[in-house]
């Protein structure tokens, strides 16, 4: 499989952008057709499932684009609420070529968007994530899966843990899901996604705020050193 090839969620029915509106965390009535917006879907204690860029196609139709690890998952979460209504959810990864991606995962990363992987699924809150300055997050829509607590999370400033876009050398490629740690073997967080760019690595990674002056972590039983490098956005 092509390592940047990317997952297809499909939504077909009268009620399919109603459906939908209930369930993610972007505003889904603010979508055009040929447009792209970036949402997530959670569960009811407010921890991400999968992250997704939505289309438009018709008033009845709509296509999530995924992190092909999580296809599945996000089916049978979506499938647990699509019962009610007249909608039809499917995979239609097979097409993915009928709707190709903007970003590869080089650059996904290096813009510090986070992809939600089988391994981290249910581990974040969307604002972890930093998915609130990425503008994955309405805080005007009505109510969805999740919502009491992100919008807690957003009007309370209870976020101790952000996402961090990091510069490792060469040699280990972390994995998403496995933990971080500092020299003293304490836990600082969890690696999100991670690429070879350049002869280096660019890890993203959600960190507590006490790591934001580490130099080197620990990682998978390896001593790395660190570089913290900037985010394209501004992180409250």
């Amino acid at each position: 499989m092509n390592d940047d090839a990317r997952g297809l969620i499909e939504l077909r029915g009268e009620d399919s952008l109603k459906f939908l509106q209930g369930q993610v965390t972007c505003d889904l009535n603010a979508l055009e057709p040929d447009q792209l917006l970036a949402g997530c879907h959670c569960t009811p204690k407010g921890r991400v499932i999968f992250l997704f860029s939505a289309q438009l196609l018709a008033d009845d139709h709509l296509v999530l684009e995924t992190h092909p690890s999580v296809v599945s998952i996000a089916l049978a979460s979506l499938k647990k609420y699509s019962v009610f209504f007249k909608t039809e959810v499917s995979d239609i990864s097979a097409q993915s070529g009928d709707f190709p991606s903007p970003l590869n995962n080089l650059q996904r990363l290096q813009a510090g968007i986070p992809d939600i992987t089988e391994a981290t699924t249910d581990l974040f809150i969307p604002q972890m994530l930093n998915l609130d300055a990425l503008n994955f997050i309405s805080f005007k829509k009505g109510c969805y899966t999740g919502q009491e607590v992100v919008a807690r999370a957003h009007y309370l400033g209870t976020v101790k843990r952000r996402m961090y876009r990091l510069l490792l050398p060469q040699g280990y490629l972390p994995q998403p899901g496995e933990v971080i740690h500092n020299s003293d073997e304490k836990a600082l967080g969890t690696v999100v996604n991670a690429q070879i760019a350049e002869n280096q690595v660019e890890m993203l990674a959600v960190l507590s705020s006490s790591a934001s002056d580490c130099d080197s972590m620990l990682i998978n039983g390896q001593t790395l050193a660190v570089k913290f490098l900037p985010l394209p956005y501004q992180v409250d």
